[in-house]
């Protein structure tokens, strides 16, 4: 019996990954953006767990150096981890009516681990029917 429910969890989250494979590669198309503005801030994180109970702490968003700082000297932060919240605006040409649109993408990392700059390059995929949506490769 857990066996079979292990089993259906397995196949819908295949059947849910290879959809959004095959959405990616019908649906949009990979373009070029020039990246507008970005903006980095962090917050601190620290998950607890007791018995079966798990307790998630985070602070505000804040500078990144301020976060990296405070969980290396600050005894109230040791433990915590930094995340990044990283939001990249841009401009991109649709190919659904050759327009330049805006659109932004929200992300953890940055991609390829390399901090991006303003006036930058970046690869997406744009929607091949609906002009102002967007997909991070």
């Amino acid at each position: 019996m857990r066996l079979a429910g292990i089993m259906i969890v397995a196949v819908g989250i295949a059947g849910f990954a290879a959809y959004d494979q095959y959405d990616k590669r019908v649906n949009f198309k990979r373009v070029d953006a020039r990246i507008s503005s970005i903006n980095d801030q962090c917050y601190m994180e620290k998950v607890t767990r007791e018995g079966v109970t798990k307790t998630t702490s985070t602070s505000d968003m804040l500078r990144c150096e301020l976060a990296e700082s405070l969980t290396r000297e600050h005894p109230k932060w040791q433990g915590y981890t930094v995340k990044h919240k990283i939001e990249i605006r841009f401009a991109f040409v649709s190919p659904v009516d050759g327009a330049t649109r805006t659109s932004k993408l929200e992300m953890s990392s940055f991609p390829n681990g390399r901090p991006l700059r303003a006036g930058e390059v970046l690869p997406i995929l744009a929607s091949k029917t609906k002009a102002d949506k967007t997909r991070a490769i």
